[in-house]
């Protein structure tokens, strides 16, 4: 099958993976004791060896052998920091997360006992910058593959040495088959006297055992095809040096399919594999589509960022009834070895991203790899068996390219790193004028200052005087503190503004996810068209870009999600909860249901618990700053808008056609059947708020292109003007008469006057934006009505000064309504309430016993004596009146010292017998109120425990100690502009529909007045 594997169980022709690897064979486990004694006896190391020779996952293991723990390892790519985590924890007997442990964008599996960490190098630099010094409490730090130079990468190295002149004790590994040993070499001479980078050359072994790689170019095809030579050359080559365009020619994936299939013809071994280098998903797609025919003799995975991580996995297998084929971007061109590549195809080009600065946003292009870059392709094979490597241009063209990349601190906008800088909590890393210019290869001043400038016009930096340094406003620390795109958290601040701020916070997310929850069949857009509108197919919604498409399916199918199929988990599990004689589902069994409910609507798993993990992370840093918009940011999600809304599934079987089938076996001739859900669409036009949504978010992508022109925009309007292009009778200019193509004459509808104004460019203000720039025929005007960032409102912080009437109107002003206080150890918030209402109308619990002590301190307030909280004050046996209860108060008090765990746990506790209470007796109109701390309510996930018990958060604000008694929950905080400060929190509970969930408040009666505690 020509496909990108789900993960499945394997069929017998099939292994995970080859046997476990000897070791004892790698030309490192030569150099192990002095690779130890370097490295203890020298601040750096250098160690060069070539790919594949085990330096990766064998020094971290030398140094914890040696005793020498924690040790932290960086890899470039998030695919190789898992790959190699596993092959070492696999070499270790052990499982990730124990002894060895990874952590990748917002996703980690490490413990307390993890003794070796690998972590991306983007990761590491954001610990850095928010712990300073304290991320790097390791005995070892290896940055491996410092030949590949990101920005991230670059920073880390640049960082990494200011700390290494404050700390003597911190030792450093870089790695690398490619790097330019002079360069790092003379990088790191300042480090002290006397003191010099050591280096170690890991030698080629000479023992039969490593295997030997054949390095073939284009001249030599023909050798292989039976071409002529001549005839390749002319029509193949794209160049005679590597100064032209790096385009692929169709004619190049028709030669890169003749090699496959001639290289399967004469290669007998079918275990033997081939991977093939390609620059872009098109380009995979081009080559995918001449394989699929030949779905009976090869097995073809796809290596791509948008490809889930453990369907990338499958790649890994050995087959031993099909040839394995990978089609493989550059995320395959270090650390990882893949089993069983026998013959790597490099086309030699790469995809670089650089800052277009007539877009104003970074843009992908097509270049020709460096020497470097082949040679860690080239390193892909020799590694379990002998290699063949294709390159395909000529020797000569071979020769001519550049020996490295262009590092990309050269070549992008540093905006978002300049804001972090800034942000940063050490003072030896939070100026980036200064860090910058000690990176490797320090970039052009002005594009710091063009950096500068865009961060002070949308405010997010600002100069307090004129000789001081740039400080980060407010709003500046919150949006670097998202930990997202410049993009998406700038989007993210102004949905919050408009009022969609958790909307907004899940478009955020799939702006800078790979890959999306909708699953993107590889090869086939027809189908994945089909399953983007299957959840947001709006015709009356037009966006001009395919990026704000995509972003509003996805949101839909999250919400979808979390609405179908969440929901009716949560019912389960509090229907379960009192019920002792209900089978409890295994924590087991719901993955697996999960994601066969995912199949059946054509969504992926991974990346729907990403995007709300990540949520989970953005929606706790906003409490822990507490914006101004957030006070009255209404948490009841669109999703649950109409109220009516269900969906019933029909299951439909048809015959698998596509990618991603479990069936692995073509040789049994099984027919393999799918089964989906064909109660489509599954998200109507009218469903979930899409179209206020969708406005907001073509809005906002407007704001965003604004804020990178605004400056640009009075010169383009005087070159404008300077031209002559004015409104005439208000028609616009036609485009063809200024070509000399229009053939209407005076019955043209547009005007023919150099007078006219020019059209406005539909894609300007798309997410993508115009890629023709300044030479756009169409006006790229922002014109009178556009916004203007630098005087539009911005996030501010909250208003400090708490407001006693906030509190005071949410209490029930009937006179038969109640308010219960609960677990008011003292009655210490109990007393000071009785200032402001009537004492009878208050309940107080404790689970203090009743004393004499007590006896006519709070005259008419009805107090509950030795209630234990939560389980007896809300679903035990006691005599609180709940059909008079309008409002629960709970003053939540913890100690440091207690641990996280229990504090969730009683805060989930709390929230499931509430929601069984008020479901199970109809209190639907119970308003709930904690008031903590904020650094501990965004600490605990609080919002998120009570969302997963359909309560909601209204409305927040501070607390008024004065009127309503101190507060002694406190939590310091070091972090500027922060706060720790008593938050009264308002959730209002939202049912779930009957319709789509039946009489579930019936069942929950029973289970609540049947409950017994156990």
């Amino acid at each position: 099958m020509v496909s990108v594997m789900a993960p499945s169980s394997l069929p017998s022709d099939a292994t995970d993976s080859t046997p476990s690897p000897d070791f004892s064979s790698l030309p490192v486990m030569a150099l192990r004791s002095k690779i130890v004694e370097k490295i203890l006896d020298n601040r750096v190391t250098l160690i060069i060896g070539e790919t594949g020779c085990g330096k990766s996952s064998q020094v971290p293991q030398f140094l914890l052998d040696e005793g020498m723990e924690p040790i932290l390892c960086t890899q470039p790519r998030r695919f190789a920091v898992v790959a190699v985590a596993r092959m070492v924890a696999k070499a270790r007997g052990c499982e990730v997360g124990e002894e060895v442990g990874y952590h990748i964008g917002h996703s980690k599996l490490l413990s307390e006992g993890s003794k070796i960490i690998f972590k991306t190098a983007g990761v590491l630099l954001e610990e850095m910058r928010d712990k300073g010094m304290d991320a790097l409490r390791y005995k070892v730090v290896i940055l491996d593959e410092v030949h590949e130079r990101s920005v991230e990468s670059d920073l880390v190295l640049a960082c990494v040495k200011q700390f290494l002149l404050k700390s003597h004790d911190l030792r450093v590994v870089l790695m690398s088959a490619t790097a330019d040993i002079a360069r790092y070499r003379d990088y790191f001479k300042d480090l002290g006297r006397g003191e010099r980078v050591e280096l170690l050359a890991i030698p080629t072994s000479t023992q039969q055992t490593i295997f030997q790689r054949r390095v073939l170019y284009l001249e030599q095809v023909h050798d292989f095809l039976g071409m002529d030579s001549g005839f390749v050359s002319d029509k193949h080559s794209s160049g005679l040096d590597p100064s032209t365009e790096a385009e692929i020619k169709p004619e190049e994936y028709k030669l890169i399919h003749s090699l496959v299939l001639h290289i399967h013809e004469s290669e007998p071994d079918l275990e033997k594999s081939i991977l093939v280098f390609l620059p872009t998903y098109y380009s995979l797609e081009q080559q995918w589509s001449l394989l699929r025919p030949f779905s009976s003799v090869f097995k073809v995975y796809i290596l791509h960022r948008s490809i889930d991580t453990d369907q990338a996995f499958m790649a890994m297998k050995i087959w031993k009834s099909h040839r394995k084929v990978i089609l493989a971007t550059n995320i395959a061109e270090s650390s990882v070895t893949i089993p069983g590549v026998a013959f790597v195809i490099d086309i030699c080009r790469s995809l670089q991203v650089f800052w277009d600065n007539i877009r104003k946003k970074d843009t992908a292009e097509l270049v020709w790899v460096s020497k470097s870059q082949a040679a860690q392709r080239k390193g892909r094979t020799g590694r379990t068996c002998d290699g063949q490597i294709f390159r395909l241009v000529s020797r000569s063209f071979f020769n001519k390219l550049n020996e490295h990349e262009p590092p990309s601190i050269l070549r992008l906008s540093l905006r978002q790193q300049v804001l972090l800088m800034y942000c940063a909590e050490s003072k030896a890393i939070n100026d980036p004028k200064v860090l910058l210019q000690k990176a490797l290869d320090p970039p052009d001043p002005e594009v710091v200052d063009d950096a500068l400038s865009l961060l002070v016009r949308t405010q997010a930096l600002e100069k307090p005087n004129t000789r001081g340094r740039y400080e980060p406003t407010f709003y500046g620390r919150l949006l670097a503190s998202l930990s997202l795109s410049f993009d998406a958290s700038f989007l993210i601040l102004k949905f919050g503004e408009v009022g969609l701020l958790r909307e907004g916070i899940v478009i955020g997310v799939l702006m800078d996810q790979q890959p999306l929850p909708i699953l993107h069949p590889f090869g086939q857009e027809f189908l994945f068209k089909e399953y983007l509108e299957s959840y947001f197919g709006d015709d009356n919604i037009v966006f001009t870009g395919k990026k704000e498409l995509m972003f509003m399916g996805n949101l839909c199918a999250y919400q979808f999600w979390q609405r179908v199929f969440k929901d009716k988990h949560r019912l389960q599990r509090l229907e379960q909860l009192l019920d002792s004689d209900e089978p409890k589902a295994t924590h087991d069994l719901f993955p697996k249901l999960e994601e066969e409910w995912c199949s059946f609507h054509n969504l992926v798993q991974s990346p729907l618990h990403n995007v709300s993990d990540i949520y989970e992370d953005i929606i706790n840093a906003l409490h822990r700053y507490r914006p101004k918009f957030l006070a009255n940011s209404n948490g009841i999600p669109s999703y649950y808008d109409p109220y009516e809304f269900e969906h019933t599934c029909f299951l439909q079987s048809q015959p698998e056609g596509g990618v991603g089938s479990n069936s692995d076996d073509e040789e049994q001739h099984e027919i393999v059947e799918t089964t989906t859900c064909v109660a489509l669409p599954f998200v109507a036009s009218n469903h979930f708020q899409c179209g206020a949504v969708a406005e907001k978010l073509a809005s906002i992508i407007k704001e965003i292109r604004i804020h990178y022109t605004e400056d640009t925009s009075a010169s383009e309007q005087n070159i404008v003007d300077s031209l002559g292009f004015h409104v005439t009778n208000g028609v616009s200019l036609c485009r063809f008469f200024i070509n000399g193509t229009c053939n209407k004459g005076s019955e043209c509808y547009f005007s023919h006057s150099l007078q006219a104004k020019r059209p406005v460019c539909k894609f300007f203000f798309s997410y993508q934006g115009c890629r023709n720039g300044e030479s756009c025929f169409f006006s790229h005007d922002l014109g009178p009505s556009a916004p203007s960032i630098s005087s539009s409102s911005f996030c501010s912080p909250e208003d400090e000064h708490p407001d006693a009437t906030l509190f005071l109107k949410l209490l029930p002003t009937s006179s038969d309504g109640c308010v219960l206080v609960l677990d008011d150890h003292n009655s210490h918030f109990s007393s000071n309430l009785c200032h402001y209402c009537d004492p009878s109308r208050i309940i107080s619990t404790t689970s203090v016993p009743q004393t004499s002590i007590f006896d006519n301190y709070l005259p008419g307030v009805r107090i509950m004596w030795g209630l234990s909280h939560p389980y007896h004050t809300i679903v035990g046996e006691c005599d609180i009146p709940w059909r008079q209860v309008q409002c629960v108060l709970w003053f939540v008090k913890f100690t440091n010292g207690e641990g996280l765990d229990k504090h969730r746990s009683l805060l989930r506790k709390f929230f499931e017998y509430l929601a069984i209470r008020i479901f199970g007796d109809s209190l639907y109109e119970v308003r709930v109120i904690l008031t903590m701390n904020n650094l501990r309510f965004s600490q605990l996930q609080v919002e998120k425990l009570a969302r997963e018990n359909f309560f909601f958060l209204t409305e927040s604000f501070p607390f008024d100690e004065s009127s309503f008694g101190s507060f002694a929950d406190t939590v310091n905080t070091k972090k500027p502009m922060t706060v720790s400060r008593p938050i009264s929190y308002v959730f209002d509970i939202h049912p779930p529909s009957d319709l789509q969930f039946g009489d579930y408040a019936s069942t929950l009666h029973n289970c609540l007045h049947g409950a017994r505690e156990f």
